[in-house]
Parts: structure tokens; sequence; C-alpha cells
């Protein structure tokens, strides 16, 4: 049962990362072109607040419940060329630690206040792909057998 509500907390904490993040990229990024430079650089700062508060919360609890998780595996990870799981579970963590650099780099950035829309738009595009391939390889994980 502990597994399993570990599982849900992250697959929620996983589904509200990856939703603000296409948020920002699809929807902001497509409003952009029809909106005022200073109204959208006032929705990117209001973002920025709110992102500021809630998401290190969200993204503390989505790595604290993956760890939850691997360590579950942990003493099959000693040799993770054992199997595909394995494999492709070593790739899913390379690829969620690369998306904390990303966070924890973005998030600096707009504490400092550096995080102009270019660098904004190009670091959500990062963060959606690796999300992305980290979704296929959460399910491909459990049907793929070699």
């Amino acid at each position: 049962m502990e597994y399993t509500l570990i599982q849900i907390v992250h697959l929620l904490c996983a589904t509200l990362f990856i939703g603000v993040v296409f948020f920002e990229l699809v929807i902001l990024e497509g409003i952009r072109k029809s909106m005022p430079d200073d109204t959208m650089a006032a929705v990117e700062t209001g973002l920025i607040g709110r992102v500021k508060y809630i998401m290190p919360w969200v993204v503390g609890t989505l790595f604290l419940s993956g760890i939850a998780l691997a360590y579950h595996y942990f003493k099959d990870l000693a040799d993770p060329l054992s199997s595909s799981f394995h494999v492709l579970l070593m790739i899913k963590i390379a690829l969620a630690l690369s998306v904390l650099v990303h966070f924890v780099t973005a998030l600096r950035s707009g504490v400092n206040g550096c995080m102009e829309s270019t660098r904004f738009k190009y670091t959500h595009l990062s963060v959606a792909i690796h999300m992305l391939f980290i979704v296929i390889l959460a399910k491909l994980m459990f049907v793929v057998h070699w």
C-alpha cells in the first residue's frame, strides 16, 4: 500500500509539473505575438512569482517520491544493465536529474531577474522534451523486455 501511495503522489506531482511546463510553453508562447510587450512582461513576472512559491514544493515532492520509488529497486540497480527495466530506469533518472538542473537554474534566474523571454522559452522547451521522454520511458519500463 505504501508503494502505491508513493506512486500516486509521484504521478500527481509529475502531472502538475508537466502541466505547468506545457501551459507556459504552448499557451503563453502562443499568445506572445498578440500581446503588447509590457503586458507579456507583466504576465511573466506574475507567473514567475507564483512559480517560485508553488513549484519548489511540487518538484521537491516529485523528486523525493521518485527517490522512494527508485529505492524499491536499489539492490537491482547495482547492475543497471541487467535488464531493460533497469536500463530505462537509469535513463529516466538521468533525464530527471537534467530537469532538476534546468529547474534550479531557471528558479535562480527568476529570483535574480535575469530570466528574459528567450531564455524562458528555450528552458521550457528543453524541460518539456525531457519530460516527454520521461513519461514515455515510464511506460516502456513495464512493457519492453530484452
